[in-house]
């Protein structure tokens, strides 16, 4: 008969509480930068980031619209946070109506440096913690080996 153990519940790796800065209710407004999309066109939305119970993910949902090609664009998306202690790095799956699902397009990876939080995947998306507490947000594609080109910024403004 095998020896009898209690069961011990995992705990949320504490370096997960650096996403606080996150969480909340959020109006977004910005604009996408002239390129490959098209001209340069104002993003508007919402943003919210609330933990998943347990406090193991963090759960970003998101509305905005923007303009692409003279056509008004919606995105919808859904956006899971998490931190892999053997790697040292957050992680993030998204899901949104822009397209189908693509493993290899909807998976980030990344850390701080300083006081950005940077995620990288087909993408880099920078968010920073402001003085007034707003959170600027900087997105950018790769145009070659470790080089970007701005896509879009936007500000968060907390709501409430």
């Amino acid at each position: 008969m095998s020896e009898n153990t209690e069961f011990e519940m995992p705990t949320p790796d504490p370096a997960l509480k650096r996403l606080d800065f996150l969480v909340g209710s959020w109006k977004s407004l910005g604009a996408t930068v002239a390129g490959p999309m098209g001209p340069a066109t104002e993003i508007t939305g919402e943003e919210a980031f609330e933990w998943m119970e347990g406090g193991f993910f963090l759960i970003h949902r998101w509305t905005s619209t923007f303009e692409v090609a003279g056509t008004e664009v919606a995105d919808v998306g859904y956006e899971f946070f998490d931190y892999d202690p053997a790697t040292g790095r957050y992680r993030t799956h998204f899901f949104n109506s822009l397209g189908p699902y693509d493993d290899a397009g909807s998976k980030y990876h990344g850390g701080f440096e300083q006081d950005a939080f940077t995620v990288t995947g087909p993408a880099r998306i920078v968010r920073i913690l402001n003085s007034d507490g707003t959170i600027t947000v900087d997105s950018a594609v790769p145009i070659g080996d470790d080089q970007w080109a701005p896509m879009m910024t936007y500000t968060l403004t907390k709501i409430g």
